[in-house]
């Protein structure tokens, strides 16, 4: 059975791709083949980062500035751009590039069945409207659809999306969500929802070490990966590194902040470089869900740092797992000295893995019984 995927694989950030993989290797696990929809407006296209620079408040009220940004950034971006892309192109199987909604509707990729993958693809915030593309609207009545794990990205939709979205959602057979906030909106709206784990979280250890490159195996180093400038990580971090007599790696999306990041910084490393500092770390320090994900299939000595904002799913994860006291340490280096016990946490992952697993399965089931 053939299956068309459609989610934020275009997104210029770690966790993004890495889910879209993920997902896609769940169905080519269940023997199916999978095409990954190359939906993308202009947003995502190195030309719409820049314009989206420009939109910022401090760059747009000043002409000078906004030159100068684009000018400090513009390495930056091109790296950013060409790393992820390459990743995507080698990684994915993907279909004819697709810039809208309209190009879509006149010649919708053909597949047994479509599925709405990971990541915030039901956000209106990001996608700046509700994107009816993600929804499959394009596709004609009677295709199965069905979603893994995708997000709404907040606690509740806005009064004047929720007709709509029920619109929306009545082609599915199948709904699941990655957050319980996501279960509580299609309850709202009259849907039956389940809860189901990231897609990174499906695959294991041995799945990711497959891709990881070996470029910092037999290294000892503590790994930073934070997306939110912390100065409380940064002195953990410190405090570890005297510590342990540890250097710091750390990893950034700008070139222009490798004097300002603590230890040695990795501009933009490739996906497998990446995968391959957790994995082979010492100490990992992030407010990153995925990073935290990654750190608990590699069975890492990590801690987490909740963000200010959107920290939900980091939380959950942890609680999932039994790992909520690891977050945030008071003193990092007395915090350090109790290992993390992975014995319980596994089994708590593996049994979630497992009723996620088995959504994908039955959903898939229908879905061939569908195209029969």
């Amino acid at each position: 059975m053939n299956i068309a995927l459609i989610t934020l694989h275009r997104i210029v950030n770690y966790g993004s791709v890495l889910q879209a993989y993920a997902t896609q290797r769940i169905f080519e696990k269940e023997n199916h083949s999978v095409t990954v929809i190359d939906y993308y407006d202009k947003r995502m296209t190195l030309y719409g980062m820049l314009c989206r620079l420009s939109q910022k408040r401090e760059v747009l009220k000043n002409p000078v500035v906004n030159l100068v940004a684009k000018m400090v950034m513009f390495p930056s971006y091109v790296r950013r751009y060409n790393i992820f892309q390459n990743f995507i192109f080698s990684k994915l199987h993907l279909s004819k590039i697709y810039h809208s909604f309209e190009e879509l509707s006149k010649e919708p990729p053909l597949a047994d069945c479509y599925c709405t993958g990971s990541d915030q693809v039901w956000n209106s915030g990001w996608n700046e409207k509700i994107d009816k593309t993600f929804f499959f609207d394009f596709l004609p009545p009677g295709k199965p659809c069905f979603s893994y794990a995708a997000s709404f990205g907040k606690k509740q939709l806005d009064a004047n999306e929720k007709e709509e979205t029920k619109r929306l959602l009545k082609k599915y057979f199948a709904l699941s969500v990655r957050e319980s906030n996501g279960v509580e909106i299609l309850k709202d709206l009259g849907f039956n929802g389940e809860q189901v784990l990231d897609p990174t979280l499906l695959l294991m250890d041995a799945d990711w070490r497959k891709i990881a490159s070996v470029r910092f195996i037999r290294k000892r180093y503590i790994f930073v990966y934070n997306l939110n400038r912390s100065s409380e990580i940064d002195n953990a971090a410190g405090q570890l590194s005297k510590e342990y007599d540890l250097p710091i790696y750390t990893v950034s999306y700008c070139f222009h902040e490798i004097p300002i990041r603590k230890g040695k910084v990795f501009v933009c490393p490739k996906v497998e470089d990446w995968l391959s500092l957790i994995a082979n770390a010492t100490f990992v320090l992030t407010d990153s869900f995925h990073a935290t994900a990654f750190s608990i299939n590699f069975r890492k000595q990590f801690f987490p740092f909740y963000p200010h904002l959107f920290c939900s799913r980091l939380s959950s994860i942890l609680v999932l797992t039994g790992l909520t006291w690891r977050a945030n340490p008071r003193n990092i280096v007395e915090s350090s000295k109790k290992n993390i016990d992975y014995k319980q946490s596994l089994i708590l992952l593996d049994e979630a893995r497992a009723q996620s697993l088995m959504y994908i399965h039955k959903a898939l089931e229908y879905a061939a019984e569908k195209a029969h």
